[in-house]
């Protein structure tokens, strides 16, 4: 048994105070944080609801571009098989043009990939960390478990 004087324990006393005053402190600080997260949701609703029209929008363009593609395809097939090809004059024309739309499609698909990765990495971050339990020792010496964030 650790023999524990007055002396050390008014000291431990005194520092355990300064030590509980500095945890208040940074939960004002957590729960003012906290109380402006809660308050940018629907900013960050709105957020999710844009860059899920902007992938719907994107995926829009992409079948528009395929009908494209296929009505050219079939009129090369048909030239190829012996038609007059009437079409494919215009469509070289078309073609340069659809080649440069194609190079920007290119460009933001990879954007989007980019955001929506990011996006996601830190959703699946912020979910995680929430739901993760928060455990502490009780002063009874037993861990407790303070609840998932």
């Amino acid at each position: 048994m650790i023999a524990t004087t007055p002396m050390t324990m008014h000291s431990e006393h005194k520092y355990w105070e300064s030590e509980t005053s500095l945890w208040r402190d940074d939960l004002r600080v957590w729960q003012q944080e906290l109380a402006t997260a809660q308050g940018e949701i629907k900013q960050l609703e709105k957020a999710l609801e844009d860059h899920a029209h902007a992938l719907r929008t994107h995926a829009s363009t992409l079948r528009l571009d395929e009908g494209v593609f296929e009505g050219h395809e079939h009129a090369l097939v048909e030239y190829e098989k012996g038609g007059e090809g009437e079409e494919l004059l215009q469509m070289a024309r078309q073609h340069s043009e659809e080649a440069v739309c194609h190079t920007v499609h290119r460009a933001a698909h990879e954007q989007f990939k980019r955001r929506h990765h990011t996006v996601i990495a830190h959703w699946n971050l912020l979910l995680k960390s929430v739901r993760e339990p928060t455990e502490a020792v009780s002063p009874s010496g037993n861990h407790a478990i303070i609840g998932p964030s």
